[in-house]
């Protein structure tokens, strides 16, 4: 494009950076239609998209002299709002991901990245109290057999990871409620867990893993112990924290459960051998169950 002949783009909305464009007569320059392949791309790949990247993950244990290789060269991505289920039998490995992934456990090898709003961290390569500080406010630990106080409330025992956070006292009575609201509790709020049933104590550790608003949810077995109905209630919650964003990562015997999931990975001898789609209807999956 001539000297004389630049003028504003009707697109960038000054004058042209092409500086040869050959498609003015169109109302659309070459620039552009380049400049908008690029950040379509970028958006394809943006990094934010992903909540957490596992790499090579290993883990080997030892006991009396013999080596058990829990963990071998995982590779895994779990995308924000995504629902995943990890199945596979007894002793394949899956409680040893999620406690790794957790900051519970430690891998011999490999990296656990997290990405929050687009700055990614290794808890790998953090301290001890870097990684306490990521179990508190960044992942939400849901394990099979609660895990609660059973000398505070249901109440108190949600608000204890914001305490802990030193979050604003006012701010966290408004949240324990929408969260004790959210899991069907709001009316059992101010009972002991040994006054609850075992699907309500689930629900609680369920409010409480999200009280600091965490990046990813990881479940280890939450229905092992609950009946078909307690395990419907719970697969629901889970499914409305999808809708609502939140990215889960679940470990489960229940087939049931698996299937509802967007994705199911599945885990024999320490190795990830094989992925299914999942997503199907509730409805499909426990029939008539309320």
């Amino acid at each position: 494009m001539s000297k004389q002949k630049r003028r504003k783009c009707p697109f960038f909305k000054k004058k042209c950076i092409a500086g040869k464009c050959m498609a003015w007569t169109l109302n659309r320059c070459s620039f552009f239609d380049y400049y908008i392949s690029k950040v379509k791309k970028n958006r394809m790949n943006k990094i934010g998209d992903i909540v957490l990247k596992v790499k090579n993950l290993s883990k080997t244990y030892v006991t009396n002299s013999i080596k058990v290789e829990a963990l071998k060269d995982i590779n895994l991505e779990v995308k924000k709002g995504e629902f995943i289920a990890i199945v596979g039998p007894s002793g394949a490995g899956k409680t040893t991901l999620i406690n790794c992934l957790g900051a519970l456990d430690f891998p011999d090898s490999g990296s656990i990245v997290y990405n929050n709003d687009g700055i990614e961290r290794d808890i790998t390569t953090m301290s001890y109290s870097e990684q306490k500080d990521m179990r508190l406010n960044k992942i939400g630990l849901i394990f099979q057999f609660y895990n609660l106080f059973p000398v505070i409330t249901a109440y108190e025992n949600v608000e204890l990871p914001m305490i802990i956070a030193k979050k604003n006292s006012k701010e966290n009575e408004g949240r324990v409620k929408e969260l004790l609201e959210l899991v069907g509790l709001s009316k059992r709020m101010y009972h002991y867990p040994t006054q609850m049933s075992g699907g309500e104590q689930q629900r609680v550790t369920i409010a409480r893993s999200l009280a600091n608003s965490p990046l990813i949810l990881l479940a280890d077995e939450p229905t092992g112990e609950l009946d078909t109905e307690t395990t419907l209630k719970i697969i629901k919650i889970f499914l409305q924290l999808k809708e609502q964003g939140n990215s889960i990562l679940i470990v489960t015997h229940n087939s049931r459960i698996a299937q509802a999931a967007d994705r199911i990975i599945t885990i024999l001898d320490g190795k990830i051998i094989g992925e299914n789609a999942g997503g199907r209807p509730i409805e499909q999956l426990f029939g008539d169950e309320p």
